[in-house]
């Protein structure tokens, strides 16, 4: 009988009545109130216990603090930071929250500022520590792409160290092509992906004008023949391209009447670092794998000089509802592009995806 992994639980959390107190006032009823507006029912919103949010005082300047938390699992103490987790996490994804809460509060933000507990209790080779890399990572580009958005002089010193790390970075391989997974009968994410890129890749192809499409491009980076960021099963959803054009999609399926808990902020986080990663290969920064298994890679890779452009885009049958406010996509595609060789545009769309398979999409 396999024993079920025990859960951390947060015995001393930071996050005081004040604050709470202050986020719902500044924050979560503003917030609410304007979704209701617009959709005309209550969604539900609520901000990441890990990350304090505050403005300035006589400015329009945001606060986010990612503090450690000290919890416990089973008997054994540990110490919990956002900055070590997966990226699409509520408590991990600032990018997302940035976009979103400037997007939404335009009256009361306009700068960003990030600080953050670093972690001390991870060892150099352990995952937690390519999370934490390609949380440094996400930084440094997001604060050379959005002049809005700084780190805190607490911080700066650790990007500044982080960037001369970036070197001889290579991106890795599956050693064989993703098999699809999951149940057909019964829809999940991966299933979707796979009917996308297979079954029905001619309507995917003709709605976004590609060549060809394909599942699951790694974006596990290596530096020096060794695992920089997390790797394993890092990938981007669904790929294709045309010409100058790369295009990259981030996929979440929600089952209807599921009550999911991967309705995120941190799809804009995803497809941020995606973005950031397949501009990096195309200028050549990162390079490619030694070998790759898929015929479409190779066609990349051989291609990739060509490449002038990258369409990043969202596609899901249901968003976070501080997504859904226009504005989100228009502050992501709002940035200096004449400092970038390769251009990124952010776009969003919704599909249905219909019980005899059949798919819809249309503008969100």
């Amino acid at each position: 009988m396999k024993h079920m992994a025990e859960k951390t639980k947060i015995e001393n959390y930071k996050k005081s009545e004040t604050q709470f107190e202050y986020e719902n006032k500044v924050f979560l009823g503003p917030l609410r109130k304007m979704v209701k507006d617009l959709s005309g029912r209550n969604r539900p919103i609520v901000l990441p216990k890990y990350i304090s949010f505050r403005i300035q005082e006589n400015s329009k300047k945001m606060f986010l603090n990612i503090e450690e938390q000290e919890g416990i699992r089973g008997t054994k103490k540990v110490i919990e930071n956002a900055t070590c987790k997966n990226m699409q996490t509520d408590n991990a994804a600032f990018e997302g929250w940035a976009i979103c809460l400037k997007a939404w509060l335009p009256n009361i933000i306009e700068t960003v500022e990030l600080k953050w507990d670093v972690p001390h209790d991870i060892e150099k080779n352990d995952n937690k520590w390519c999370h934490y890399r390609r949380f440094l990572y996400r930084v440094l580009r997001f604060s050379e792409q959005y002049p809005w958005f700084s780190v805190s002089n607490s911080n700066i010193n650790e990007v500044e160290n982080f960037k001369r790390e970036l070197h001889s970075l290579q991106n890795n391989n599956f050693s064989k092509i993703p098999d699809p997974k999951g149940d057909f009968d019964k829809l999940s994410e991966t299933s979707v992906e796979f009917l996308l890129s297979s079954d029905l890749s001619g309507n995917m192809i003709k709605e976004y004008d590609l060549d060809f499409i394909d599942r699951q491009f790694p974006v596990g980076i290596k530096r020096n023949k060794e695992k920089f960021f997390t790797s394993g099963l890092s990938a981007i959803d669904l790929w294709g391209a045309k010409n100058e054009t790369l295009t990259i999609i981030e996929l979440k399926y929600i089952p209807e009447g599921v009550k999911s808990k991967n309705i995120k902020v941190g799809i804009i986080s995803e497809l941020f670092m995606y973005s950031c990663i397949m501009r990096d290969i195309i200028t050549g920064f990162i390079i490619r794998p030694d070998y790759t298994p898929n015929k479409n890679e190779d066609r990349f890779y051989d291609n990739i000089k060509n490449y002038s452009k990258i369409r990043a885009n969202m596609l899901a049958n249901e968003y976070h509802p501080l997504i859904e406010n226009k504005e989100v996509i228009h502050i992501f595609n709002d940035y200096p592009k004449d400092n970038y060789s390769v251009d990124v545009e952010f776009k969003k769309a919704k599909y249905k995806l219909e019980s005899s398979k059949k798919i819809h999409f249309y503008e969100d």
